[in-house]
């Protein structure tokens, strides 16, 4: 009785150390750093690439996935409708105003899917400005309908529709 008495507490102390160390050696693995970019460097960077990208006249955008910095300056404008029959994206889109402002246009339709600068009939219109939020479900019309002189805004891509209410 004593012996497995001795045994189960040497087995017991044994799994106790060998855990210690796992959890130890776990925190003590180096993992690489995060990535920072300050605030001119964004801007540096959307400066140069103004001329390289053609997505929309007068857009720049810096890909970080699953994020995107984008600028876009007064003048022609995409309306966009992201669907999974559509363009193949079923997602709802999140922007964050960085800088500048303008007004942003949901919801209603597109007169002209071909035509994308057409815009935007019907839906409601916001005045946008620095630290405003825009949460776009897929299947909702969108555009910049008007940019006071520039807009710069961290956009982010979820699959589906995460702001539909929960069913839990």
């Amino acid at each position: 009785m004593m012996k497995r008495l001795l045994r189960g507490a040497l087995l017991v102390t044994l799994a106790a150390l060998s855990l210690h160390d796992l959890v130890g050696m776990a925190q003590g693995v180096m993992t690489p750093p995060g990535r920072f970019i300050a605030s001119a460097q964004w801007n540096r960077m959307l400066d140069a690439d103004k001329p390289a990208l053609g997505i929309v006249a007068g857009q720049s955008a810096r890909i970080v996935p699953p994020f995107v910095v984008r600028r876009r300056v007064a003048g022609p404008n995409n309306a966009s409708v992201h669907t999974k029959d559509g363009d193949g994206a079923d997602v709802t889109e999140v922007y964050y105003i960085l800088d500048g402002g303008g007004t942003y246009t949901t919801g209603g339709s597109m007169p002209d899917p071909k035509n994308r600068t057409a815009g935007i009939t019907g839906g409601v219109s916001n005045d946008i400005k620095p630290g405003d939020i825009i949460v776009i479900p897929p299947g909702t019309a969108h555009w910049f309908s008007r940019i006071n002189g520039h807009v710069t805004y961290l956009e982010a891509r979820f699959p589906g529709n995460v702001s539909a209410p929960s069913s839990r």
